[in-house]
């Protein structure tokens, strides 16, 4: 179930702070996979420079976990890192803050 209220909330959110800061940048943290959360306002989309492609922190922990170096697929990390909707900025990074929730120790430990 979609909540429109939320979703114009964020569209709302979004615009007035495009014209309060016009050089402000908005990223959504999100793991739904809502469409359209990076995508403008005029075009169809809630708004958000960036949305956080937040599969690529688990998937480097995963590996670290689970596999030896040599056992890493490249072709798979390829996927992971570039998987997303077409046309949406993403950002990627290599740690999250959810991993210190769970009890994952920081990539720098391994």
């Amino acid at each position: 179930m979609i909540d429109n209220d939320a979703l114009v909330y964020l569209m709302l959110a979004n615009k007035l702070i495009k014209e309060i800061k016009p050089l402000s940048i908005t990223i959504a943290e999100d793991v739904s996979g809502y469409p359209g959360l990076g995508i403008p306002i005029e075009d169809g989309g809630i708004g958000f420079d960036y949305r956080l492609n937040m599969s690529v922190p688990d998937m480097w922990i995963k590996l670290l976990k689970e596999k030896r170096d040599e056992e890493w697929s490249m072709g798979g990390i390829t996927f992971n890192m570039t998987n997303r909707r077409w046309n949406e900025k993403h950002i990627s990074y290599a740690e999250s803050h959810d991993q210190s929730i769970v009890g994952d120790k920081t990539i720098s430990m391994w």
